[in-house]
């Protein structure tokens, strides 16, 4: 029954979500009035739609690291996301996929896991988990993941990219992360006190907008010109990052939760010392999770 790239359905009265088995990737979410809320893909701007980031958020420094003295090299994202997930469950509101370590893997990634993703349908909400499991009876598990999930803007072809904007709540400062060549300056955060912003192109000529996390936070993409939003929680994400291409006109925007980060420009390339990693004891899991509301 299964064959690569096989794609899965979730469905109720409200939504229609669609998922891929290749890097059990979310390629599609239609609401009642089937209007689609996950930007389709389009190889000249942005050939992904929202794929899964392991084991590691955003770039190595030089692409490479080392563990135990030896040289790996991974680009961007990690690999997960190009990888064959195994169907563990389907149902009508759940889906569970899973990826683990391989002949390929073990050439870039010293590492026996387990990467099951879970996702849950109830009414206008989809809830997205992400559990990781050292499967080794030996070793520490290292790893980094996150999400990068592309919400089509506008969400009507009257409206402008600029229509729209972005809300987080709750009101709080929070601390901005620059990025720097695509690293990420961890010694230079500084505290941002409203991070309410109109969507523009320009806002993402440097790149991804990152910034810490100390709570569950609602990131809402809206318009005062029509009634239809969709609402981001950020679930128990260490970092989220905003996203456009520039300056390719994209129209979407990435909210991506993070639990990692992309390496720093002052980085030693040893993974065990890597910004934002996540330690695993042997045969110990790490769940994360985040969910995403249609209006």
């Amino acid at each position: 029954m299964r064959c690569k790239d096989m794609q899965y359905e979730l469905k109720n009265d409200f939504l229609t979500v669609k998922v891929s088995s290749v890097g059990a990737e979310l390629q599609s979410i239609r609401d009642s009035s089937d209007l689609e809320r996950i930007w389709q893909s389009d190889e000249n701007i942005w050939p992904r739609q929202a794929p899964i980031l392991f084991p590691i958020v955003g770039r190595l420094k030089d692409d490479h690291y080392y563990v135990d003295g030896k040289e790996y090299k991974m680009t961007l994202h990690g690999f997960a996301r190009d990888e064959e997930f195994t169907l563990i469950s389907s149902e009508e509101s759940e889906l569970a996929l899973k990826l683990t370590d391989n002949e390929f893997s073990h050439k870039i990634y010293p590492y026996k896991f387990e990467l099951e993703v879970i996702y849950r349908l109830k009414e206008k909400e989809l809830s997205v988990s992400y559990i990781v499991k050292n499967i080794d009876n030996k070793k520490d598990l290292y790893f980094s993941i996150g999400a990068h999930p592309g919400f089509v803007v506008p969400f009507q072809k009257k409206l402008k990219y600029d229509d729209f904007e972005i809300t987080f709540s709750p009101q709080k400062s929070r601390k901005m992360v620059p990025m720097v060549d695509h690293y990420a300056d961890l010694n230079n955060k500084y505290d941002v006190p409203n991070q309410d912003f109109r969507l523009s192109r320009e806002k993402f000529k440097d790149d991804a907008l990152v910034y810490e996390l100390d709570d569950s936070t609602d990131i809402t993409i809206k318009s005062e010109h029509v009634k239809k939003e969709v609402i981001f929680n950020t679930g128990n994400a260490k970092y989220v990052g905003l996203w456009s291409t520039y300056p390719k006109e994209g129209n979407f925007v990435c909210i991506e939760p993070w639990w990692g980060i992309d390496d720093t420009l002052n980085s030693d390339n040893q993974y065990e010392h890597k910004a934002g990693i996540n330690k695993l004891v042997p045969e110990e899991s790490f769940k994360a999770h985040f969910s995403v509301k249609i209006i």
